[in-house]
């Protein structure tokens, strides 16, 4: 090396640097030359090699015949190119990418051998991971359980699986470079287009969505498709990986549930308006009997007779809380059943809720009491005829189911928070108590426990169903406790708002006019005013009946009647009468209508309007007051309610 010329120092000094290990030794192996890159690779400094056999010191992998065989191709065609396993310094093997030439000085005699080893062992581990991966991205790709496709960036076909095949009954040498398009259903087939515009552009490049194609024999499926594009790490697009996933089955299962379930919606609005309908014409004819057998009782009968008249009265106000019992569970069931929150004095509903079952207590010789908590709020929002209602079937069970004692119903309220307060109610009885097998029973539509009960105490088995669909509705709860033969106890708590009373308008609340009414009627001026009264109805006996009971409280009105409501806009026009009954559902022109028409009349803008409806509904009773109606009358007609209609409309 002593006597190499400039020239070869320079190529000495590019040897040093390569990042390839240079290696030179002479003919026996023995090393002569060290770069450092081969100490980097080896963990070797030179001078530790230097005079060191390869084979000593690289401990190559190789048998003797392997050996000879690259000795004699390297002596015979100056040149060998090959793999080999080595050994570092740390006993670490490596895969060494090996070019060996033999070295000659100037007259051309073979001096010795120079090597460029290249440690592959990262490139082949890395080769290898990638060919493991793609063999498991082949098996994953050719035995997915769903169709598996990948599509160039104008949605061709570039590799199908077999699952894809066998769904769509294609080849995939049929499919190669074919538009997924080509296949899809014609309403369907710019949901992949929008895909491809927004994942190009940058917006989107995930999106699942249901579409349709045709397979080879025509048949439609519904397949649920997921695309992701592809990306390379330079971020540019290269392909669309698709996966469609048969979901035919599923969509069939899914039209026929739909159609149930409109077919069961069309059955439930045909039995809402069965419901309704023969509510509407069972109210009629009981108008009738409750109507007239309350005007028997104001007549001079003796003590049996008025007996037998209440007990009509009874029963027939019986078979009207079964027909609003029935009403009410088809709104529940129909999901149409809604809440009509106004201002409402609390202890009001509390002491007509009690009035409602203070007779019956009386007449079984058992206690009916109350028990108001402290600072229970005098004004809510609620809907006072539900809270009512949810009273009255609470206290109304306990009253039938208890013969000896009582029954206590408890009112309190929570510390008010935002002008909100909780109210809790509890009924207690010492009636015949519920077992604890029955409890879970409570709240379902005619279910009354053992049939003896049924037979003993009657009752629909609507009441505590239509109770916990109501508290549901406010947002409330409802607990049972009860021990067979010790009595129950039912609580109940819903949230209410409490309204200022110095907020309020000062008006009385109708139970105080019906008071007022009861106690002062007998000195009111209805006996001597003689009042004009439009009575339109289209059934004759409700005519009647209206009639009489109003000349009952007013002998000197003047009463003109209109069988429908183009004769009574036409009798309201010629008459201008002081009060306007108004029946709703009519033939030719309803009562809505009517009364819209009798609005437009300069003189029909004050006239009080009440509507008579034998519907019991909150929607029925909205319509009526949306197009200007003042108050209405539920038929059958109380006369007590009809009462306070003509001392507040007509005594002035």
């Amino acid at each position: 090396m002593e006597n190499l010329i400039p020239s070869e120092v320079y190529s000495s000094l590019i040897l040093q640097y390569l990042y390839d290990a240079v290696i030179v030794t002479d003919l026996e192996f023995r090393i002569t030359s060290w770069n450092l890159a081969a100490e980097r690779i080896y963990g070797f400094t030179a001078k530790e090699v230097i005079g060191e056999s390869t084979i000593t010191v690289l401990k190559t992998e190789q048998n003797h015949s392997t050996r000879d065989l690259r000795i004699s191709e390297l002596q015979s065609k100056g040149i060998w190119q090959g793999e080999v396993f080595q050994y570092t310094k740390g006993s670490e093997r490596l895969t060494i990418r090996s070019a060996a030439s033999l070295l000659k000085d100037k007259s051309g005699k073979t001096i010795g051998v120079i090597a460029i080893n290249r440690d592959i062992t990262e490139e082949n581990k890395i080769q290898e991971e990638l060919a493991d991966s793609e063999e498991r991205f082949r098996m994953s790709f050719d035995n997915a359980g769903v169709g598996v496709c990948i599509l160039d960036l104008d949605g061709r076909f570039v590799r199908v699986n077999k699952k894809l095949e066998s769904m769509l009954g294609y080849f995939e040498k049929e499919l190669i470079g074919r538009k997924t398009n080509e296949f899809a259903y014609e309403e369907d087939k710019q949901l992949f287009d929008s895909f491809r515009e927004a994942a190009l552009s940058g917006s989107k490049e995930n999106m699942i969505y249901e579409k349709r194609f045709f397979s080879k024999d025509r048949n439609i499926l519904w397949v649920e498709i997921s695309n992701t594009l592809v990306k390379d790490r330079n971020g540019n697009a290269c392909y669309f990986v698709v996966h469609m996933n048969d979901i035919t089955g599923r969509k069939s299962a899914e039209f026929r549930l739909l159609s149930a379930i409109k077919e069961a919606e069309r059955a439930n609005q045909a039995k809402s308006e069965f419901v309704a309908n023969m509510s509407h014409e069972i109210r009629t004819p009981l108008n009738g009997v409750i109507g007239f057998n309350e005007l028997l009782l104001t007549t001079s009968l003796d003590s049996d007779q008025k007996e037998y008249v209440r007990n009509a009265i009874s029963s027939a106000h019986g078979l009207l809380g079964i027909i609003n019992d029935v009403l009410d569970i088809s709104k529940i069931e129909a999901g149409k059943l809604v809440l009509n929150e106004v201002t409402s004095n609390l202890k009001q509903i509390i002491k007509d809720s009690l009035g409602v079952l203070k007779w019956k207590a009386s007449e079984k010789g058992i206690q009916l009491t109350l028990e108001e908590g402290p600072n229970l709020p005098e004004i809510i929002l609620v809907d006072a005829t539900r809270l009512r209602q949810i009273l009255i079937n609470l206290l109304g069970n306990a009253v039938k189911f208890t013969e000896v004692g009582g029954v206590v119903l408890k009112v309190n309220a929570s510390p008010k928070t935002h002008q909100k307060t909780k109210l809790e109610f509890t009924i207690t009885d010492t009636g015949i108590g519920i077992p604890e097998e029955h409890k879970s029973h409570l709240f379902q539509s005619f279910w009354q426990g053992e049939s003896n009960s049924t037979r003993r105490y009657g009752g629909t088995g609507l009441g505590l169903r239509i109770t916990k669909s109501l508290l549901d509705l406010m947002g409330g709860e409802i607990e049972v406790q009860s021990k067979p033969g010790f009595g129950t106890e039912f609580q109940f708590v819903i949230e209410c708002m409490c309204i200022d009373q110095t907020s309020m308008v000062d008006t009385q609340d109708e139970s105080e006019i019906q008071t007022e009414l009861l106690a002062n009627f007998q000195q009111s001026t209805l006996n001597e005013i003689s009042p004009n009264i439009l009575v339109v109805e289209d059934n004759e006996m409700n005519r009647e009946l209206l009639k009489r009971m109003i000349h009952k409280y007013i002998p000197k009105a003047q009463i003109e009647e209109a069988v429908d409501g183009l004769e009574g806009v036409r009798f309201f026009r010629e008459s201008k009468p002081d009060l306007v009954f108004m029946d709703v559902q009519m033939p030719n022109m309803d009562g809505l209508e009517a009364a819209t028409e009798i609005r437009k009349h300069p003189s029909g803008a004050k006239v009080p309007i009440i509507a008579l409806t034998a519907g019991a509904l909150y929607e029925e009773r909205k319509k009526c007051f949306d197009v200007g109606m003042d108050q209405f009358l539920t038929k059958p007609i109380d006369i007590l309610a009809l009462n306070q209609i003509l001392f507040r409309y007509l005594n002035r």
